[in-house]
């Protein structure tokens, strides 16, 4: 189940748009900020899709890094392709989404979808939906999990696709 604008009540202006979005485009994409004044742990900014898995059964996209109006653009690159009916794998590199480089996408494991995907989790109403993080590699082509990539390149990217590690109390 997910969540629609057939029963708009208790939504709001934020809500609405984001609802149709999904219906008028196929998917909405929200930028996560780090604010002035927030508490930094280290974790870049991100952006996330909603509605590719609903409207076209293809895994919702996860980026990290880079600024957010490039990650809005590469993610409707994305999302325009699945529109089109392309489908994008794990287990494949792909040339047409950045300019210079090749991309590749790994699936996100669901113990990190609440720390990352919140509003997804709101609109699809459970944990049952798949998410791929898209990865770009440094200048030498080295993806952040293959030994001697760059560490800047290696710190914007978090590796999303091993289970999150269990926090102690």
């Amino acid at each position: 189940m997910t969540k629609s604008l057939a029963n708009p009540e208790g939504l709001d202006a934020a809500d609405r748009k984001f609802l149709s979005d999904i219906d008028r485009v196929g998917w909405h994409i929200t930028n996560i900020l780090r604010r002035a004044g927030e508490e930094d742990d280290g974790t870049p900014d991100w952006s996330f899709s909603c509605g590719l898995y609903s409207n076209f059964h293809h895994p919702e996209i996860v980026m990290f890094g880079l600024d957010s109006e490039r990650r809005t653009d590469l993610i409707n690159i994305i999302g325009h392709q699945v529109k089109d009916g392309k489908r994008f794998e794990t287990s494949d590199n792909y040339g047409d989404i950045f300019e210079r480089c090749l991309c590749a996408f790994r699936p996100v494991h669901q113990s990190w979808y609440a720390d990352y995907l919140g509003l997804a989790l709101w609109f699809y109403e459970t944990y049952d939906f798949p998410v791929i993080q898209a990865f770009w590699p440094d200048k030498a082509d080295l993806y952040p999990w293959e030994v001697g990539c760059n560490s800047f390149v290696r710190g914007q990217q978090p590796l999303l696709f091993h289970p999150k590690a269990p926090t102690e109390e």
